[in-house]
């Protein structure tokens, strides 16, 4: 989806350009994307289910994709000016935030923080919250949303850990006994 939008920006700025996407499959999964990627096909996106291979460089400043037409089962060469490489987002691979006050921080099978179905931003280990593409592939709204519930239940928690921690007043009256 992220190539769309600048395959969309690209002929908003360049109506003339002749923009190709290469792709192995099609991640419209929000609300609007698909609506979104026939936007972008209306527009003049070239959209080829192929695996890119090989790209070289041409004597003329161009280059060479070279690349399985999967629809075709063939391998094709196209030449462009210009090629942009977009990969597939992967989780983070550091092990520095996977183990938190001597607690492992669970992940889903992706790799990606696993966090409550119930309460999106909420991890296996009280107190860390979970928001945006850390728990997968997002959207900005969607990655808006979950930031701000993320802030509110951390305040919450943060505000029961103070309240817990407070001396009541009759503590105090008497000399703290």
């Amino acid at each position: 989806m992220y190539s769309i939008k600048q395959a969309q920006l690209i002929l908003g700025a360049l109506p003339l350009a002749d923009v190709t996407i290469y792709y192995m499959d099609i991640r419209a999964y929000g609300k609007g994307f698909e609506e979104f990627y026939q936007k972008a096909k209306a527009m003049g996106v070239k959209f080829v289910r192929g695996r890119v291979a090989k790209i070289e460089g041409l004597p003329n400043g161009n280059v060479r994709l070279i690349y399985e037409d999967i629809d075709e089962g063939r391998v094709k060469s196209a030449e462009h000016d210009l090629v942009v490489l977009s990969v597939g987002l992967l989780p983070s691979n550091d092990d520095i935030i996977s183990t938190i006050h001597g607690e492992k921080l669970a992940v889903d099978e992706l790799g990606f923080i696993r966090v409550d179905p119930s309460t999106p931003t909420q991890t296996n280990i009280e107190g860390i919250f979970a928001a945006g593409c850390a728990t997968g592939p997002k959207d900005i709204p969607d990655t808006i949303l979950e930031a701000a519930s993320a802030a509110a239940r951390c305040a919450a928690y943060l505000k029961s850990l103070r309240q817990e921690k407070a001396v009541p007043v009759e503590a105090v009256a008497n000399g703290g006994r």
